[in-house]
């Protein structure tokens, strides 16, 4: 597939989640966080795009991309850590999709699943590199390879312990790396759900109730690190409860408030409804 297309399409789905609303607990259109703002998210979905067309092209390994992407987000913001767990998501389906001919959704996924079954110990490295400059903000004590520990890159080495590997087991306490070693299966998923609720509601709201529907279905990784398991138990049950009512704007904006007022903010669940967003505007979905 032609690396500006593929790289235009997921810029477009960066741009197009950061918008919506409302989006109970993360930045939109309407909403700031104290040190992060949505021109934050739209200045970095630029900055990162030579990275996504280089990604497309599928000359460099995903490690180094995902690095360099995250250097690139932080040049051309001030607000810190924007889009560093979607950028673990969009660069192998980037390289999957840039080497596909056409859109077809089981060959991307595919290819996106090989991308990530032939990382190595370098695309291990680099993406520990990547954290301090993506200004990640790690919530708590992993239980092992904690990426804020310098000694995890000598256990790394010593290893030669691969970039799926080490995911496989942070897999067990955070959604996008379940997403990366288990075929994208929600990516792809979400995608199919956003283009089905575009063909009967305006884009907008299509990415808010996906929003909605994932949130009902999986308990946020950032959600859960930073506030503990009951309250991201909470915000599942709160988003389910929205998604039997019928999706109330009313409610979805009370909740969306409740949100933001405490300070939870469901950042996993953004990541891959944007990662699910790229591959449905790949396969022809328009605003």
């Amino acid at each position: 597939m032609n690396q500006d297309y593929v790289a235009r399409c997921a810029q477009l789905a960066l741009l197009l989640e950061v918008s919506t609303y409302p989006k109970p607990g993360n930045v939109d259109r309407t909403h700031d966080f104290k040190d992060t703002r949505y021109e934050h998210f739209l200045a970095s979905s630029v900055g990162v795009y030579p990275i996504l067309r280089e990604a497309a092209v599928g000359e460099k390994r995903v490690g180094e991309l995902i690095r360099r992407g995250a250097e690139e987000s932080v040049e051309w913001q001030s607000g810190g850590n924007t889009h560093f767990g979607v950028l673990l998501l969009l660069t192998p389906l980037a390289m999957a999709a840039g080497a596909c001919e056409s859109y077809h959704a089981e060959e991307i996924k595919r290819k996106a699943e090989e991308v990530m079954l032939n990382t190595n110990v370098d695309d291990a490295i680099e993406i520990y590199r990547a954290f301090p400059k993506a200004k990640v903000k790690v919530r708590r004590e992993v239980p092992e390879l904690d990426v804020m520990d310098e000694k995890s890159l000598k256990v790394i080495k010593e290893k030669k312990l691969s970039l799926y590997e080490i995911l496989t087991i942070s897999a067990s306490y955070d959604l996008i790396s379940r997403e990366l070693v288990g075929g994208f299966e929600k990516t792809f998923r979400y995608a199919s759900l956003i283009k089905n609720f575009a063909a009967e509601k305006s884009i907008n709201n299509a990415i808010a109730h996906a929003y909605l529907r994932f949130l009902s279905e999986e308990e946020d990784t950032f959600v859960k690190m930073k506030f503990g398991s009951e309250k991201s138990k909470y915000v599942l049950e709160k988003a389910k409860g929205i998604v039997r009512g019928g999706y109330e704007l009313k409610e979805i904006e009370e909740f969306d408030e409740e949100l933001i007022e405490e300070g939870v903010n469901p950042g996993s669940t953004a990541d891959v409804i944007a990662a699910a967003l790229f591959i449905a505007i790949l396969g022809g979905l328009r605003v």
